[in-house]
């Protein structure tokens, strides 16, 4: 894969290491937390987190990447730019710290996919199991042709045919939500949401309650791609107009911040989110979560990519030339090659930052 200005990284070991180096000069904290899976290659995967600021803070910005595995190219990068380029403690409060959380989920940044080692979607596991667990009554409707035991041309017209009723019949919003809100079910299906806390759902909630260190105040941007025009961004609420962590968003971001439950994101309203998580983690607290989505292809494009790597690794051989096939496209579809889009994504990220920090964090 290639790099736009040598920032994107190569591989997950990669990315690690140059996470680590740069957050080593800067002379953050460093500590990381290891799941039990190691990668086909068995290299150990580990949740490393970078803390700049001090002891106490009042207040800390969280930038983390790669809940969604192969989405930690980009997010990886633009953590690692951040640290070599837009971090000045000069410009922080002497209460505010920095706390920089990389590879979500790395064993799906190891391998090239969106889930983890678990076929969860991490962001979907954020929530009382089972009792959380909400019917996904569209997904139930569609799950023979979302998850095929045989991936064929007449499979996939079938799958389109499909689609088409539905959204004749519920709507192009509802069949959007049967596709991407979460299911509980399936275990071998896309968006399955897990039966238990999974280890990086553990991990993240250890981390935002001992790393932000008792601050009262937290912004957590959780950095995605896929959703939304080619290399623009969107800062994705799960919280309604109208309630205190969406106003503070609109008041930081102006209209980059967007609610799923306003109806005007280019996400529906999920289930099991981070933000969940964080509420459970976090209680009593002042948190503002936020996912900044960059853009990358048509969303049809991106759901079919995500169909043929869960029918891959199910039914399929990763290592034929189908299976090889596959990967790149769903490593293109979340992280495209166009020097172009790359450049863009960093120049809008640092953007983003600097807003939060001037909005956040400033004396």
């Amino acid at each position: 894969m290639s790099s736009a200005g040598g920032a994107f990284p190569l591989s997950y070991s990669g990315a690690r290491r140059t996470f680590r180096a740069s957050a080593d000069a800067l002379g953050a904290r460093l500590d990381a937390i290891a799941i039990d899976k190691r990668s086909h290659r068995g290299e150990e995967l580990t949740i490393d987190t970078a803390y700049l600021g001090p002891d106490q803070p009042d207040r800390v910005l969280v930038i983390s990447s790669g809940i969604h595995g192969v989405e930690g190219f980009a997010g990886s990068a633009i953590q690692v730019e951040f640290m070599r380029r837009r971090y000045d403690p000069a410009r922080l409060a002497p209460g505010a710290g920095v706390l920089i959380v990389h590879a979500l989920n790395p064993y799906g940044f190891s391998e090239l996919r969106r889930v983890n080692e678990s076929n969860v979607d991490l962001n979907r596991n954020f929530l009382a199991h089972p009792e959380g667990h909400e019917p996904n009554a569209g997904y139930a409707a569609l799950a023979d042709v979302i998850n095929p035991t045989e991936l064929t041309s007449e499979s996939d017209a079938a799958c389109r045919e499909r689609f088409r009723t539905y959204a004749r019949e519920h709507g192009q919003a509802s069949l959007q939500s049967a596709l991407t809100r979460g299911q509980y079910e399936w275990k071998d299906g896309v968006q399955f949401g897990g039966t238990a806390d999974e280890a990086s759902s553990v991990a993240l909630r250890k981390i935002a309650a001992e790393a932000t260190r008792d601050a009262e105040d937290v912004m957590w941007l959780d950095f995605h791609t896929g959703l939304g025009p080619w290399g623009e961004v969107e800062l994705i609420s799960e919280y309604a107009p109208g309630s205190p962590g969406f106003d503070r968003a609109r008041e930081w971001f102006g209209p980059a911040a967007r609610s799923t439950v306003g109806g005007d994101s280019v996400s529906v309203a999920l289930c099991g989110t981070i933000e969940r998580g964080l509420e459970t983690a976090l209680p009593g607290r002042r948190v503002t979560p936020l996912a900044a989505e960059f853009g990358t292809v048509p969303s049809t494009r991106t759901f079919w990519a995500m169909r043929a790597d869960n029918w891959l690794h199910h039914h399929g051989d990763v290592e034929s030339d189908r299976g090889r096939a596959i990967r790149a496209e769903l490593l293109e579809v979340f992280c495209p090659a166009d020097p172009a889009w790359r450049s863009q994504v960093l120049g809008i990220a640092d953007e983003v930052l600097k807003t939060a920090i001037d909005a956040f964090a400033a004396p």
